[in-house]
């Protein structure tokens, strides 16, 4: 990054810098000069001060925020551009850019528009660039604006912190629709000389795929797709050629981050922050170190208030909106580490209750991998609890059922909570619903309730064991994910389930390590619908391994089979 090269006095970057890279063509700073131009003249045929911005292509969004910025107007920046955000903004702008409904685009044909004389003067610091619109998991979006100075001084402090190696192409998997993906993915890479890859990459298949065309890469990503990394790929390839990756949203699980690290042999770094703060702190986890604690960027400070409340103070932090939400155990060499949310408290019938409280007395479970608290509002407004379950978790769900699970977690709280605030809604799921930002919305958390839970396993009744013998009775219940569109309005249990469901129980019952070889005589004679009563049957012939079983009912046979293993 040259000393003088800034947000605001960018003019003396190189005709030929490429810019941006966009389906295997480069874009160069020339191009970018006159992209600039033809979006400020066509937004100057426009009246308005305050425009909402939105366009999936990284490179056409710093476009048309220099545009804006020299037509001395704000960007207003939402996450997504869905219509209920829209609708929302819509009141509090003169008009709409990019790729939102009704508006403005520039045209392959607008070439007119291109000024002779287009003026690349310094910008003013002082004047507000961007007003950003995040969603978060506490509702609706609240309005953060940042000046051209308060960004350009956070790029400051990144480049201390972390020297930008000119030419190493940026590959994101998140959005510059908020301010990490704007910061990481947009504007440090700008100004530091590093290409912007503008396709975005959504699978970690995508990273894989872009990165074996170059020759350096920096990786910035979440947590949800470090999370979901696939493995199966020959990361191998890619050696040396990542020179960091970053990390933002939430703390990443420690293994997590390792493997991440590992596969593409480069630093990992996890940043710590918030659309209000900007960037606060980081952190590199490593594998001889249990907790890894956070280190402050450079020009970043805490203040402390009676409260304990935390005040950050920073050259690109609003005074106004500097308290962290979170709280904070800091080290007297300085570093810290995170102790829960310190705001997240709700009131339920007139009792004040904190979610974090609720979630970390649940995290405490070997049944639980991670979880959300939230509310949801119907006739009366209640807790309601998503989570992710562990693989112990797991295989209780398929031995216990949903119902025993809840009613032992249920009691776990009673233990800490008034019955009033305990959750009456629980959503067992796969994932967090993760949106581009790396982030979980409340609005993502409270659909999952408005949907019915869908079930994996049937509810057990009963269940009677010895060491090669397994009786279940159970109940088909028809929230059962399978019975969805299998078949419409006649819906009937698939018999690649029924196999399925008998040899998960009997690898978990008897212990079975071999793997799976083939089927044999399977027959299905009738069919299973929701909410029939079945009686599961699984015998296990160690020396032959074989699992026999079969479905019944008080109608007869519904179906048997031999599970065979090598």
């Amino acid at each position: 990054m040259s000393e003088s090269l800034t947000l605001s006095n960018w003019m003396s970057i190189r005709p030929n810098q490429v810019i941006a890279i966009r389906s295997g063509q480069v874009i160069s700073s020339a191009e970018f000069t006159t992209n600039v131009a033809r979006w400020k003249n066509l937004l100057a045929q426009h009246s308005g001060h305050r425009w909402v911005v939105y366009h999936s292509d990284p490179y056409e969004f710093l476009s048309i925020l220099y545009a804006l910025w020299y037509l001395q107007r704000i960007a207003c920046v939402p996450g997504d551009n869905r219509p209920a955000t829209i609708a929302r903004l819509s009141n509090k702008v003169d008009g709409m850019i990019g790729e939102i409904s009704q508006g403005i685009a520039l045209g392959s044909n607008d070439d007119y528009l291109i000024e002779d004389n287009f003026a690349l003067h310094e910008l003013d610091g002082s004047q507000i660039a961007v007003e950003l619109y995040t969603s978060g998991s506490s509702g609706a979006p609240k309005a953060i604006t940042k000046t051209i100075a308060q960004l350009q001084s956070e790029l400051a402090s990144l480049q201390k912190q972390w020297p930008a190696v000119s030419g190493a192409v940026i590959l994101s998997t998140v959005s510059h629709q908020h301010l990490y993906g704007l910061t990481f993915r947009l504007l440090r890479p700008f100004i530091a000389g590093q290409p912007i890859l503008c396709e975005l990459c959504e699978y970690t298949e995508d990273i894989y795929n872009f990165a074996q065309d170059l020759c350096q890469f920096v990786l910035v990503s979440s947590p949800s797709h470090i999370s979901r990394v696939n493995e199966l790929l020959d990361w191998s390839s890619l050696n040396a050629l990542c020179v960091n990756i970053f990390s933002a949203a939430a703390p990443l699980e420690r293994n997590d981050a390792l493997r991440m690290s590992k596969l593409l042999s480069a630093p990992l770094w996890e940043i710590y922050g918030s659309s209000e703060t900007g960037v606060i702190a980081w952190r590199s986890q490593a594998a001889d170190t249990e907790q890894s604690l956070w280190q402050k960027l450079p020009d970043v400070e805490f203040e402390f208030d009676p409260n304990e409340q935390v005040k950050v103070c920073s050259p690109f932090t609003d005074p106004q909106h500097s308290v962290l939400s979170d709280k904070l155990k800091v080290y007297p060499n300085g570093c810290f580490e995170l102790q829960g949310r310190s705001d997240n408290i709700v009131k339920i019938e007139g009792k004040r209750v904190s979610l974090t409280a609720i979630e970390n007395a649940l995290c405490e479970h070997s049944w639980i991998s991670e979880i959300r608290a939230f509310v949801v509002i119907r006739k009366r407004t209640e807790v309601a609890i998503a989570l992710v379950l562990s693989h112990e978790g797991e295989i209780q769900l398929m031995r216990s059922g949903r119902q025993f699970m809840i009613k032992t977690l249920r009691a776990q709280l009673l233990s800490k909570f008034e019955t009033i605030v305990v959750p009456r809604r629980w959503r067992f799921i796969d994932t967090m619903p993760y949106n581009q930002q790396g982030k979980i919305t409340l609005e993502s958390l409270q659909n999952l309730v408005e949907q019915p839970a869908l079930l994996k396993w049937p509810t057990i009744k009963n269940i009677k064991h010895d060491s090669s013998n397994l009786l279940i009775n159970c109940t088909m219940p028809k929230e059962l994910l399978y019975f969805d569109g299998h078949f419409e309005n006649a819906p009937i249990l698939p018999g690649v389930v029924q196999v399925h469901w008998a040899q998960k129980y009997a690898v978990e019952y008897f212990n079975i390590s071999q793997r799976f070889s083939h089927l044999e005589v399977i027959k299905f004679s009738h069919v299973i619908q929701p909410e029939e009563e079945i009686e599961i049957a699984i015998e296990f012939n160690q020396q032959k391994r074989k699992v026999m079983f079969s479905y019944r009912s008080a109608i007869g046979l519904h179906s048997s089979g031999r599970i065979c293993f090598e």
